[in-house]
């Protein structure tokens, strides 16, 4: 069984770990079982995601489709993290009632 490297470091789960590890340097003071959850997570993010993502986007080229998961490797779990504090914090429901009053 031949492993080609080029692949390899195209595959989106392995592009988004290697995006993460780098986004490792915007959490300071993270502890290394963390670190390590963050690596993890930003991989199958990037695994489940990004594949979806570049079909809906109708992005082809398979370089572009690696560039794309390591970025949602890279801010996947920031974004996520913005969105808990959102909800955390009843923005959601202050972003609803204001909908709906517009709507109606």
């Amino acid at each position: 069984m031949d492993i080609d490297p080029d692949q390899v470091l195209r595959s989106p789960g392995v592009a988004g770990g290697l995006g993460a590890i780098v986004g490792l340097a915007f959490a300071p003071g993270a502890t290394w079982r963390e670190r390590a959850f963050n690596v993890l997570a930003g991989g199958l993010s990037a695994y489940y995601i990004a594949p979806a993502l570049t079909e809906w986007l109708r992005i082809e080229p398979a370089g572009i489709r690696a560039c794309a998961a390591f970025g949602v490797g890279l801010f996947g779990l920031s974004i996520a993290a913005e969105v808990l504090r959102f909800i955390r914090e009843g923005g959601l429901r202050r972003f609803a009632d204001t909908w709906l009053q517009r709507k109606g």
